[in-house]
């Protein structure tokens, strides 16, 4: 398994399985290939931690390190009755190409319309690795019904629409009474992919304290990026701006969530918008952009859509913030609907147990 969505997955089915994950990860430290064994979250962990390498010989070097690692996991792990793979080219390849001889059911997620093979940005022979681990995958499924459409066209295969979960302890929160003077926006983002969305915030929201002084923006940045925002813009309005650094507990994440007005989702794109249906489960409306990724459904009661290229869209979303009139349980109710865990989880085990017999 690779990625978040994979983990989240995994702690579901513990709940009525034993489960192995092997998560794979990649860092830039250096250092050696290893496995590192967790025991975590009710079931068993393997973390396969490879280091990045560059060159004319790194993708050698990547596909030889990662079978090798891969085929120690699947000896640990004693019987494997499928592998379920997130989407990113060298790891369903990887994963493809020894399991075809291992004869081991491969299930793969698409979350990201930026990995499917008719995504120009990539060099054909990437798209054409992707496009053959695909196919030789026993099931496909994807998170929202415009992926499926996508990777169903890319691919020529019938995909299964399955709706990402969100983690319980989002999904079973109590929804907090804000007890704060001014409406306070909480934006959370992968800093590293989305800066320049970050920069028009920080400037429109300077311009919106002008007209309401009260409110307040919180940004999970890292502590030096907001070092060099303030660098290069004094002239912000830093006064009612907090930078928080981003967190890996998921209870303090909660806790700013609920602690929050809105949750401010600034995407030119989402991959399974977890953050987005998190703070919605906990009545937490967005102010958000439609973008390609999972298709969360949002009404008007739900939040404000604004359009990723026009800073007077967004300016004018945070003046409606001040007029919106959220019902915290009707958007609770209806985003747990949505990310329902045991919904998701069923048709996980009923695709199983298919592959499986």
């Amino acid at each position: 398994m690779n990625g978040i969505f994979c983990r989240e997955l995994a702690a579901l089915l513990a709940t009525r399985h034993i489960v192995s994950v092997v998560y794979v990860r990649y860092h830039y430290q250096g250092g050696e290939p290893e496995i590192i064994e967790h025991k975590q979250h009710g079931f068993n962990e393997y973390e396969i931690s490879i280091p990045r390498k560059t060159g004319l010989f790194s993708f050698l070097y990547h596909q030889y390190q990662v079978k090798k690692l891969l085929n120690d996991c699947l000896k640990r792990c004693l019987h494997v009755d499928v592998v379920h793979v997130q989407v990113g080219w060298k790891a369903i390849w990887d994963a493809a190409f020894l399991l075809k001889r291992e004869n081991i059911p491969l299930v793969i997620t698409e979350h990201n319309t930026d990995w499917l093979p008719r995504d120009r940005k990539y060099p054909f022979w990437k798209r054409l690795l992707t496009a053959w681990a695909m196919r030789r995958a026993s099931a496909v499924t994807a998170v929202s019904a415009n992926l499926a459409e996508a990777v169903s066209k890319a691919t020529g295969r019938k995909i299964l629409e399955i709706p990402n979960p969100v983690d319980s302890a989002f999904t079973s929160a109590a929804i907090a009474n804000q007890k704060h003077e001014g409406l306070v926006f909480l934006h959370v983002s992968n800093f590293n992919l989305r800066q320049k969305q970050t920069d028009k915030i920080i400037r429109v929201f300077s311009q919106y304290v002008k007209e309401n002084p009260n409110a307040r923006l919180q940004l999970n940045v890292p502590e030096d990026a907001c070092k060099q925002f303030k660098m290069a813009h004094p002239d912000y309005a830093w006064e009612n701006i907090e930078c928080l650094p981003p967190v890996a507990d998921k209870m303090l994440l909660l806790q700013r969530m609920q602690n929050a007005d809105f949750l401010l989702s600034y995407s030119l794109y989402e991959t399974f918008g977890l953050v987005i249906a998190e703070a919605l489960c906990l009545g937490v409306p967005a102010i958000y952009t439609p973008c390609k990724g999972a298709d969360i459904h949002i009404d008007d009661k739900m939040g404000i859509c604004c359009d990723a290229d026009s800073e007077e869209t967004l300016l004018e979303a945070f003046r409606k913030s001040g007029e919106f009139s959220e019902d915290r349980n009707y958007i609770a109710s209806s985003a747990r609907k949505q990310f329902n865990g045991e919904a998701v989880l069923h048709a996980y085990e009923l695709l199983y147990d298919t592959l499986i017999k």
